[in-house]
């Protein structure tokens, strides 16, 4: 396995990959998580995440350099991999490179409006290089989605900025303050009726019931009960009567047709 020779080349210190591979050691979690990932890379069977992910543990380890070229990796192999693009603006704007970073927000920021985390570091990037205006606009909308990222508790990178009021001043004209106006209902009786009632369904077909069976009568004893499912016979034709003296004939040929039922 690649990753065992790795680290036998590691402990010997003969290792001809990258330059961060020399300070890894096996026995180290996160570094045995960057070989395991730099094994998948090298197979060919990384993913975009995995990518990701060792771009994020060389930059914590320190290479920061490496991390952007794993992580500009990973977007290419997925270029909506959001998550992706969010930390390359990341290692980027560390590196200092604020225009570069500033473009990963933005994609970033277009594929999600919501994500909160962009929209300050593209408000952060956006002051440093003098674009007060949009960095204003884009601090509210960050606090918009995530209201926290305003406390300098939570996020200390709130002290890097100097327009902090201006960003809360909008968020409050835009969110605030349009939100405290109140819109009563027409009738607060009439909808808590709503709430209280349930919805009306379908109304059942009433239940058709069965026919009436005849009652069974007792049969005779000359006269037995015919079958359940006996059809009854055609009554008897009734016989012709004598034609009278001096009548016409009959029509059909002198025979009396029978009548139909």
């Amino acid at each position: 396995m690649r990753t065992l020779a790795l680290a036998a080349a590691l402990l010997l210190g003969v290792t001809d990959g990258a330059v961060f591979e020399r300070y890894l050691s096996p026995e180290v979690p996160e570094d045995r998580a960057i070989l395991n990932y730099l094994a998948l890379a090298e197979q060919g069977q990384a993913t975009s995440d995995d990518l990701a992910e060792l771009g994020v543990l060389l930059l914590d380890k320190g290479f920061p350099k490496d991390a952007e070229r794993y992580l500009e990796a990973a977007v290419e192999a997925d270029k909506e991999n959001v998550e992706a693009i969010y930390r390359l603006g990341l290692v980027r704007q560390r590196m200092g490179k604020e225009g570069s970073a500033i473009r990963c927000y933005r994609k970033v920021v277009n594929q999600r409006p919501g994500h909160a985390y962009a929209s300050f570091m593209l408000a952060l990037a956006e002051e440093k290089r003098g674009r007060r205006d949009a960095a204003v606009y884009h601090y509210a909308k960050a606090y918009r989605h995530q209201p926290a990222l305003a406390n300098p508790v939570v996020n200390p990178l709130v002290y890097d900025s100097h327009l902090q009021s201006e960003a809360l001043l909008l968020r409050y004209e835009r969110d605030v303050a349009a939100a405290s106006i109140a819109v009563p209902q027409l009738d607060p009786a009439a909808v808590r009726a709503m709430m209280a009632a349930l919805p009306e369904t379908e109304a059942a077909a009433p239940a058709v019931p069965p026919a009436a069976q005849p009652t069974p009568q007792p049969a005779s004893a000359a006269q037995p009960a015919p079958p359940a499912h006996a059809v009854p016979p055609p009554p008897p034709p009734p016989k012709p009567s004598p034609a009278a003296p001096g009548a016409p004939p009959p029509i059909f040929g002198g025979a009396t047709p029978t009548p139909t039922r």
